[in-house]
């Protein structure tokens, strides 16, 4: 099957739970009602585990493939791909970890549904880090809060990057974990149901596997092509609300003739 053949199959499949997303888009936004119903259909329907390779239960789909969904997704709601940005991040940065028990144990999770948000920019410069880990019995505990948490408010896990002595490291905590507190305080202009606020860790135990990697500041990492994959996660974003901007001015023109 050809990356358009697959497009089309799945622009198909998908196409009328856009629409369904779509039409509860303006309400959202006017009564800021978080999109947690929109986000369930698209997990419900697969969506959230369409670059997941088949062997682990997922679509497999490609990254133009992937794009050219969310071009679509966000035309109905841009709210949506900025909601699942980090997901697909993370789904990515397993992929190109190339950890065989990793991806088995990750990729049944997201297989069945649930889903990831992030808990890894700062307020200030890339270089510092608010949230620490350090080691206690039995594994990690991780302390320290985040701001701009986009997606985590609907998330099953967070993907967090923490400080452990001049290290960065990468770990995943569940959401309902003892001592992880999500708060819906995202006030930004734009986007305003992407619930990218702040995420607190009280004493949160990581276990050793949720431990994935540890990184220097600035280091070239295998994944640093993640960069580029967030910067076309948003240039589909736009493109979405590009394309929803010229139908909407379309049909207020057509309305006036």
């Amino acid at each position: 099957m050809t990356q358009a053949t697959s497009y089309r199959a799945l622009q198909a499949r998908f196409q009328p739970l856009f629409e369904q997303i779509g039409a509860g888009a303006v309400e959202r936004e006017q009564h800021r009602e978080l999109a947690f119903e929109a986000v369930n259909l698209l997990r419900g329907a697969g969506f959230s585990a369409l670059r997941v390779p088949q062997l682990h239960g997922g679509a497999g789909i490609s990254l133009p493939v992937l794009f050219a969904l969310l071009i679509d997704l966000a035309e109905a709601d841009s709210n949506l791909p900025q909601i699942l940005r980090a997901h697909f991040g993370f789904v990515e940065g397993r992929l190109s970890s190339r950890d065989a028990a990793s991806q088995d144990y990750w990729f049944a999770k997201v297989a069945a549904g649930q889903l990831w948000g992030a808990a890894m920019a700062e307020r200030s410069d890339s270089s510092t880090n608010s949230v620490s880990l350090h080691t206690a019995e039995n594994g990690w505990r991780l302390n320290g809060e985040k701001y701009y948490c986009t997606g985590t408010i609907y998330a099953d896990w967070v993907a967090a990057v923490a400080m452990h002595d001049s290290d960065f490291v990468s770990v995943v905590v569940a959401v309902d974990a003892p001592g992880v507190t999500r708060e819906d305080d995202w006030d930004g202009f734009g986007q305003r149901l992407s619930g990218s606020g702040t995420t607190r860790f009280d004493n949160v135990e990581v276990p050793p596997t949720h431990v994935l990697r540890r990184f220097k500041p600035g280091e070239l990492r295998a994944e640093s092509y993640l960069s580029s994959f967030y910067q076309l996660f948003h240039l589909a974003t736009l493109a979405g609300i590009a394309r929803a901007a010229l139908r909407d001015a379309t049909a207020f023109v057509q309305g006036r003739t």
